[in-house]
């Protein structure tokens, strides 16, 4: 029989797993729109660049916020104050308000809510007995890649006649934002002292090199991510080996493996360590990388896509599940650990869109496999730096 407490635990993490598929679907949405927006304002590759950007500088203002806000007013009302932010900037696409001109703005209002989002999902995740969270941030980025996946399988349904229907795929993104809102609003969460101020903060988790570690990981890790599915659809519509279809298929086709391989790793997580799996990852994404993106047939790009999506997959959960030991229940050290990824995530994407722009886009993803190379090494550091201790 399962106690109260934890039909408390199940009922949380499924409003945080259907939150998060919401997320992925909303959030990674953006790289697919791009053809869209380009073709109805007509965007360069630099404006493109730029909307990835600021989608992650909004993720970086949440996850600021979302560190001290929880202090102040409470974990419920600050993932709120963050995620309704959403359903405005799908509103925003919708209407056109403004043109091309506010679609900067609206990029950084729905990177707010994404990053509001995975704090708390973390952070309600990290208070979870520790089996039982190493499992769930599998579920949790599973269910995030499940979201991004369907997105342009959608699109291309939407589209297949009639370009302008990209709306519709919009108003769908808008409703589903607003069922989260619900969502959150009435799930129950773990007690937590509203007496805390930002004074009693808790900065001890800087003293812990896994901290670091985790930390520079994702700062890679998410400056790889972001910049291969924010520039993933233009990039092969624009070298034009792929139709444009086509291309919107190896964004679902990415998403897919990635979904399966964080099923995956939920199912191995129990018997194989963090350190173990992203040491693995890490060599198999480097080369997957450059068979799907340096590669002139159809055949080497989808083998190529498969192997980046697997060895993606795990990377963000285990490097998560390497820190929070350090970080348990920690909103400040979940925020701080975040953090590092959001700038490497604000910073790529844009690199790509202004190499793009000045030596073309196979150029500009060349400042991706450089990110590759550094998050190996990274990786590499953090294997040798945790070898198992002999008894």
């Amino acid at each position: 029989m399962k106690t109260v407490e934890q039909k408390k635990e199940n009922t949380l993490l499924t409003v945080i797993l259907c939150g998060s598929l919401v997320n992925g679907a909303c959030s990674l949405a953006v790289g697919s729109l791009i053809p869209f927006f380009r073709g109805a304002y007509g965007l360069s590759y630099e404006g493109s660049g730029m909307l990835i950007s600021m989608l992650s500088a909004g993720n970086m203002i949440a996850i600021l916020l979302m560190g001290f806000l929880p202090l102040w007013v409470g974990r419920r009302k600050s993932v709120i104050l963050t995620a309704v932010w959403m359903m405005v900037a799908y509103a925003m696409f919708l209407s056109g308000i403004g043109g091309a001109a506010l679609l900067p703005f609206a990029c950084l209002l729905l990177g707010i809510s994404k990053g509001g989002l995975t704090n708390f999902s973390n952070t309600m995740i990290s208070t979870l007995p520790p089996q039982k969270s190493a499992v769930s941030f599998n579920l949790l980025h599973g269910a995030y890649a499940m979201g991004a996946l369907i997105v342009p399988i959608l699109l291309v349904a939407f589209t297949a006649h009639n370009f302008g229907a990209w709306k519709y795929m919009a108003g769908l993104l808008f409703v589903m934002a607003a069922a989260t809102l619900i969502a959150i609003i009435f799930v129950p969460l773990p007690n937590e002292n509203l007496k805390k101020r930002a004074r009693d903060a808790d900065f001890g988790f800087v003293k812990h090199k896994n901290f670091w570690l985790s930390a520079v990981i994702l700062f890679f890790y998410v400056s790889t991510e972001y910049a291969i599915t924010g520039w993933l659809v233009t990039y092969f519509q624009d070298i034009g080996i792929l139709s444009d279809n086509a291309s919107q298929m190896m964004s679902s086709l990415l998403w897919l493996v990635m979904f399966l391989g964080r099923m995956l790793g939920a199912a191995i997580s129990v018997k194989v360590s963090c350190r173990a799996m992203l040491a693995v990852d890490g060599i198999g994404l480097i080369g997957f990388f450059v068979l799907a993106f340096f590669s002139h047939s159809a055949t080497p790009i989808i083998i190529g896509i498969i192997g980046v999506g697997f060895f993606m997959a795990t990377i963000y959960p285990s490097a998560t599940s390497l820190g929070v030991s350090s970080v348990k229940g920690n909103d400040i050290g979940i925020s701080a650990m975040t953090l590092a990824g959001s700038i490497g995530g604000i910073i790529t994407p844009a690199a790509v869109g202004f190499v793009a722009g000045k030596a073309g886009i196979q150029a500009g993803m060349g400042v991706v496999a450089i990110t590759t190379i550094l998050l190996l090494l990274t990786i590499m550091l953090a294997f040798f730096i945790n070898k198992p201790k002999k008894n």
